[in-house]
């Protein structure tokens, strides 16, 4: 029984990120089935392609939203665009850090503490000054990391279905020459398209800030 409670002792000392979602303006969503489909979709898909990462599962709470914790800040825009291109309508996420204060579980809606505490408040601000992210954590540079996400998603939320399409297409197919050439095949354009496509999404800024993300969440 000691042994047990320095376990968990230990394990409340460390510092774990979760991440609260919730579907932008549900209630006005015409197809509730479809959006329902696809969340469940997107939830599966991030446990199963971030696995290595997650502490505990993804999973639908409260009807339109979503929660999990990881172990590791650098996955998140990852994440971000796994739930982009499969939920397929806007999202707010609330991203907080800190320690827990109950055992672990696989069950996300088991566990409390700070963590969870500060990504519920994160996400209540997030809907409040709509923005499409907002971070509570112990990082140095918080606000600018905050800052940088939001207008990295705004650049993605901004495209159309259509150049959506195009630009994942090349993000999944290791971004260079023959990725242009698969997507030029694939959507029956030519090469020049899909390089104006990624000019006209602003897909190099977009880049940039990923960079500097990855710079910062190291």
């Amino acid at each position: 029984m000691a042994g047990d409670v320095q376990e968990y002792n230990a394990k409340s000392e460390i510092m774990y990120i979760v991440i609260t979602g919730d579907l932008k303006s549900s209630k006005k969503i015409d197809n509730r089935p479809l959006s329902q489909d696809n969340l469940k979709k997107a939830i599966h898909e991030v446990n199963s392609n971030f696995n290595d990462y997650i502490v505990s599962d993804f999973r639908i709470i409260g009807g339109d939203g979503f929660q999990g914790m990881i172990s590791t800040y650098n996955i998140i825009i990852d994440i971000y665009f796994s739930l982009f291109q499969t939920i397929n309508h806007p999202f707010y996420l609330g991203i907080g850090s800190g320690p827990i204060s109950t055992p672990l579980s696989n069950y996300v809606q088991e566990i409390d503490g700070k963590a969870f505490h500060h990504s519920s408040e994160a996400l209540e601000t997030a809907k409040k000054k709509n923005r499409w992210v907002v971070l509570r954590s112990n990082l140095k540079n918080n606000d600018l990391i905050e800052c940088v996400f939001n207008f990295t998603f705004d650049i993605m939320w901004s495209w159309t279905n259509r150049r959506k399409e195009i630009i994942l297409f090349y993000r999944n197919h290791n971004e260079d020459t023959v990725a242009i050439s698969k997507a030029a095949h694939k959507y029956s354009i030519g090469t020049r398209s899909i390089y104006k496509t990624l000019e006209t999404g602003k897909y190099s800024m977009l880049k940039y800030g990923e960079k500097v993300l990855e710079n910062e969440l190291k």
